[in-house]
């Protein structure tokens, strides 16, 4: 019997929307009296195209499988509104009007942080700025004057080309 399966999950889902009978019974153009009948699962004779309107209507979706692996999903487009809603509505019952912290109270690491200590960390980030900012320029420096001006010895060309001292040659 198709009402003895579907009348206590759709009786949860009406219940969770806080829809009443009437309501539902409105929104699918049903009697109250066959949704009260499915959602006890005294109603034997209810039709597919029923019942698929009335789970649709609560945000319940239907998924069909078949024999040779297809699968076919028949849902109300404001099922995932109905989802929300439902969301919405358990947290405004567990809502109690005060905002969760992590930290304790008084122990909050944002408000001990005074003015001064902001100030100082600004400081410190600007020395610090300041100090590789004069390093790149005395490396730019370094780099633009000649070597013999800086007492290196210079590299001979035929050394760097053939990768090794212009010393003597092994045999």
């Amino acid at each position: 019997m198709l009402s003895t399966s579907i009348g206590p999950v759709l009786l949860n889902a009406r219940e969770q929307l806080n829809l009443s009978r009437a309501e539902l019974a409105q929104r699918c153009e049903v009697s109250e009296r066959l949704l009260a009948e499915l959602e006890r699962g005294q109603r034997p004779n209810v039709s597919l195209e029923t019942c698929l309107k009335l789970l649709t209507a609560v945000g319940i979706s239907v998924r069909l499988n078949a024999p040779a692996g297809t699968v076919a999903e028949i849902a109300a487009p404001s099922a995932a509104f109905l989802e929300r809603a439902v969301r919405a509505a358990r947290r405004r019952q567990t809502w109690t009007g005060e905002h969760a912290s992590l930290h304790g109270p008084g122990s909050d690491p944002a408000l001990a942080r005074t003015l001064a200590a902001r100030v100082r960390s600004v400081a410190r980030i600007s020395q610090q700025a300041y100090a590789i900012a004069s390093a790149e320029r005395v490396a730019d420096q370094t780099a633009a004057v000649p070597r013999r001006l800086r007492g290196e010895k210079s590299v001979t060309s035929a050394s760097v080309l053939v990768g090794r001292s212009a010393g003597p040659r092994r045999a």
